[in-house]
Order: structure tokens, then sequence, then C-alpha cells
């Protein structure tokens, strides 16, 4: 089983022009420790908000060239905000598409056990008429990255992750300046 750290490090080679929002905590600090980059928003006390933001964000590249916003949750997150799945496939927003690390627990605050321990996060997206693509190994996330990206509609990779995390330094930077810089990359 692939761990956050083995899964970020391939789809950041895919995301040097894509908007691309990480959930808070471990995620976005393994996120950031890649390299950052204006495009990146770092969601860093949000669990939950991130799909429901690429959605917002997705609805306003409609009619822009870029391919996709990606958005970044943990298991946690995705069942704590299921209506942003209901939404998703209720407005079908041709660029969205969300990455759902599912290691069935909360790994940012202690490795407590998740919901995900009981309930198929992939079965509960497919519920709402979303295409899912499943994901356990390092090249099997690599293709269901690619595939996404050239797919048009909301799309969800469930990719299944070991509770590993990488120690990494916190993001101090003040959420206003995170998000400024994430809207100029927008305007352009």
């Amino acid at each position: 089983m692939m761990s956050r750290m083995d899964a970020l490090k391939v789809l950041y080679k895919y995301t040097e022009d894509i908007p691309v929002i990480s959930s808070c905590g471990n995620t976005s600090r393994e996120w950031a420790s890649l390299g950052r980059r204006d495009n990146h928003l770092y969601m860093v006390d949000t669990m939950g908000l991130t799909p429901s933001v690429a959605i917002g964000v997705s609805l306003t590249l409609e009619k822009k060239g870029i391919k996709k916003c990606i958005g970044i949750e943990g298991d946690g997150g995705i069942l704590m905000n299921p209506n942003s799945l209901a939404s998703a496939g209720y407005l079908n927003p041709k660029k969205w598409m969300i990455i759902v690390f599912d290691n069935e627990c909360f790994a940012s605050t202690g490795g407590q056990c998740s919901l995900a321990s009981k309930i198929d996060i992939s079965k509960v997206a497919a519920g709402f008429n979303l295409e899912v693509l499943q994901a356990d190994e390092v090249d099997e996330f690599e293709n269901a990255v690619k595939k996404a990206l050239e797919t048009e509609g909301p799309i969800v990779i469930h990719a299944k992750i070991s509770q590993e995390n990488h120690p990494n330094p916190f993001i101090n930077d003040d959420p206003a300046v995170l998000a400024y810089k994430f809207s100029e990359f927008l305007k352009r």
C-alpha cells in the first residue's frame, strides 16, 4: 500500500499549472514540502471543506483553458462533509476532481479510527452518480490521475493509503496570504 507522500509526489508532477486545493493537517504539510506553488491553496484549518471549495473554483473555471481543479481530502474530511459529493453530483462541475486519501484514521490528530473503517467511500461517491477511480498502489494512482485529468465531468479518485505520516514543518502562512496568491494565479 502506498503512503500519502508517495501519491503526492506523483500528483505534483502533473499540477504545475493546475489549481490544487489541499486539506488541513499532514496532507497540506506534506504537499507543501514538495515545493510551494501559487496554484496550490493550503486549507490549513478547514477539515471537510476542500471538496466544496474545489466545486466553487471548478465552476468559475468552466470557460477557461485549465483542465481541472483538484481537491485533496482525507477520508475523515469527506465523511464529515458528504454534502460536497451530493453537490458535485447535482451541479456536475466539469473540471472538478477530488482525491480522497483513505487511511481509515485521523492521521493528523493521533491516528484515531475514522468512519471509513466501516464505510466504503467509493460506494458513497458512486451513490451520488460520480465516476470513481480506485487506487491502492503508486502505479494505479498515477494511471488514475492521468485518466481523471482527461475526463470531462466530476471525478473522484479513492486512494487507499498507509497510516504513515512524514515529518514536515507547519504551514505558518497567514491564510489570507495563501488565498491571495491562489486567487492571483486564477486571474492569469
